[in-house]
Parts: C-alpha cells; sequence; structure tokens
C-alpha cells in the first residue's frame, strides 16, 4: 500500500501574518491582534481540510487510511482497487508539508494506518499448507561394521599389498514406511495391533529381526534387524514429525514503512490490535490457542529505526536530522492456516529544527 499525502498546513497562515500581529494599542493601523489571528484560523480551516487530500493505492481488501484532526474532520479512501493476496509493504508518507505539531494543540493532524490481513497476505509461501506425509520419506542411516580394506604397499613399482581389518561407515537409505508397517493392520505373532514403531519398538524390534536376521550388525556391511530398530529411534524426529496445528513459530513479516523527514520527529503506536483464529480472539497479544496445552506467548508489532534499533507498539520522538525510514514488522508467535489480523496504528509529526 502506498500513501502519497500533500498536506498545507494553517501553520503557513500564521507564519505569513507572524509579522503583522500586534497590540492594537501600538499604532499599528494594519496589525491583527491573536484573537483576529484566531478567528482567521477558524474560517478557514473547513478550506483547509476539504483540500487535503490521500490517496490510496489499495493491494488487500478492506484497508482505510485516516488522516483526523481535534476537529472531527476527517478525508478518508477506502481504496477501489482490490487485488487478492497481493500484499504490499510500503506504506510512505511522501510529502507532509506543515502538518501536525505533535504537542496535542488545536490543529495537530495525525495519520491513522489501519489493516485487516489474513495468514496468506503475510505468508504467501507457507498458505495453503501443504503437510508431507512422513511415509513417503526416506531417511539415510549410518551403520559402521567391521570390515577389510586395501593397503597397498610401497613398491617401487606399485604393486602388491593386502587387505587390513577396518572400521568402515556405510550409509543406506530406509524408507520410513517400515515403521508402520502394522498401523493400519495387527499381528498377533508380534502383539502389534494397528501401531506404528514408536507405539510398540519392542515388538517392532522381534518383528525385523525375524525379517532381516539376528545377525551382529558390525559382521556385515548390510541391515539387520538390529540396525532398522536402531534407524526407527535414530529417525523418529523425521519419519515420525510432531504435528502442529500451526504452520510457523516466531514469524516474522514486514507491514509497512514510514519515511520521516528531515525537520520532522515521528511519534506513533499500535492502538488496537486483533489475531483471531478459528474462532478465538486474542486482544493486545495474549491468548491461549485451541488447546489449553498450547501456550500462545505474544505477539508483537515492532517499529526499527534505520539504526537498527527496535521497539515493541510504539515509536516516540524519532527523526529530524536527516531523511529516515522506520520499519513496520508484524512478530506472530504461532501463525496458523486461518489466522486473521486487525492491526490500527496511531502516529504524528513532530516539525523540529536540526542542530549541528
Amino acid at each position: 500500500m502506498e500513501y502519497k499525502a500533500t498536506l498545507v498546513a494553517l501553520v503557513l497562515v500564521s507564519s505569513a501574518l507572524a509579522g503583522c500581529t500586534g497590540d492594537p494599542g501600538d499604532g499599528g493601523g494594519d496589525e491583527f491582534d491573536s484573537e483576529a489571528l484566531q478567528d482567521l484560523i477558524d474560517e478557514n480551516l473547513q478550506d483547509f481540510m476539504n483540500n487535503t487530500s490521500i490517496t490510496v493505492n489499495n493491494h488487500f481488501y478492506n484497508n482505510t487510511t485516516y488522516v483526523t484532526n481535534e476537529y472531527h474532520n476527517t478525508t478518508s479512501n477506502a481504496g477501489d482497487e482490490v487485488t487478492e493476496n497481493n500484499f504490499q509493504t510500503d506504506y510512505t508518507n511522501y510529502t507532509i508539508g506543515q502538518a501536525g505539531n505533535g504537542s496535542g494543540s488545536g490543529n495537530e493532524i495525525l495519520f491513522v494506518m489501519h489493516m485487516e490481513l489474513n495468514a496468506s497476505q503475510i505468508a504467501p509461501e507457507l498458505i495453503p499448507r501443504v503437510d508431507i506425509d512422513p511415509r513417503t520419506l526416506v531417511y539415510d542411516y549410518t551403520k559402521n561394521f567391521t570390515g577389510y580394506v586395501w593397503v597397498s604397499s610401497n613398491n617401487s613399482n606399485g604393486s602388491g599389498g593386502w587387505y587390513e581389518q577396518a572400521a568402515i561407515s556405510i550409509t543406506h537409505q530406509v524408507p520410513c514406511s517400515v515403521f508402520y508397517t502394522f498401523e493400519e493392520s495387527e499381528n498377533s505373532t508380534w502383539g502389534i495391533y494397528h501401531e506404528t514403531f514408536w507405539n510398540r519398538y519392542w515388538a517392532y524390534e522381534d518383528y525385523f529381526r525375524d525379517l532381516y536376521g539376528y545377525n551382529s550388525s558390525q559382521s556385515t556391511s548390510n541391515m539387520t534387524g538390529i540396525d532398522y530398530y536402531y534407524a526407527g529411534h535414530e529417525s523418529e524426529s523425521f519419519c515420525n514429525p510432531t504435528w502442529y496445528p500451526w504452520v510457523a513459530s516466531n514469524y516474522v513479516a514486514s507491514i509497512g514503512s514510514i519515511d520521516v523527514p528531515q525537520g520532522y520527529m515521528l511519534s506513533g503506536y499500535t492502538t488496537e490490535y486483533y489475531h483471531t483464529w478459528n474462532d478465538y480472539i486474542s486482544t493486545n497479544g495474549s491468548y491461549n490457542i485451541t488447546q489449553n496445552f498450547y501456550n500462545i506467548g505474544y505477539d508483537d508489532i515492532v517499529f526499527e529505526r534505520d539504526s537498527g534499533l527496535r521497539t515493541d507498539h510504539q515509536i516516540n520522538q524519532y527523526g529530524g536530522w536527516d531523511d529516515l525510514t522506520v520499519y513496520i514488522d508484524l512478530e506472530v508467535y504461532y501463525l496458523l492456516e486461518d489466522s486473521e489480523f486487525v492491526i490500527t496504528i496511531l502516529y504524528s509529526f513532530t516539525p523540529v529544527i536540526p542542530v549541528s
């Protein structure tokens, strides 16, 4: 999303008249007193707001940007251009003019960044979720055995030599499916009833030994029954990975940036944050997932300065000495396939004078 704001602040009016104000008692016939100046500002305020505009190139659904002030006048653009699943991250105010003083006084102009996102927009590489069937995988199992290697003699003609006993390593490709042999069936001979290797590994050991032999693992380069038993334990995280309801943990997505021109200081904070999924809702980042034993932790909206300094949820009085950019990240502790987010960020600019 790209913001292009051209703001002409009323402070220009006051600055243009700065040399014409004074006390009428001083004899200046063409001077304004402070009350007359305030009346002039009030009379022209509505024209100022009517001529203040924001153009929004909206690339995801239902995002709206507002400029507001204490008089509750609002100029908005809900976005007519909608492109599904085309998430962009360039929230940038290119021109600020004289808008905002950051002090909460009468003519302050505030910016509101409002976003409604889903998991497919912030993590398109993960959505839709694709779970690989671990039974289709192949595990590389390395076993050690005692064998013989050829040792060449040091004859000048290079001929001759002998075999010498040595420890040798060899890698076998073991299909994970062997550890699921009786997942959908049963065999009373080994006492396995609709179970995988990890449910009843001692019974699978007997099965493997009967099928692949009781040879000592060190005596042959081939896979023996005990090798399959060892491979089953060694490959558990690969052949029998734990399934989680989330598609990613500690996921970080860039959701925007704000340009801070020289001569202006930025202040902003997150006023609204909702992360919902599966009819459960989180407020301000604290919530539990559907199952009680999954502690979801906390999400963050992070503001990152050019220096690399990062602060959670807000940024205070940053900038002024140069043209700078603040990047905004969404850090999700657990991202689910049906995660949806509502984020509102309020920010303003304060004119400052850089001092060398």
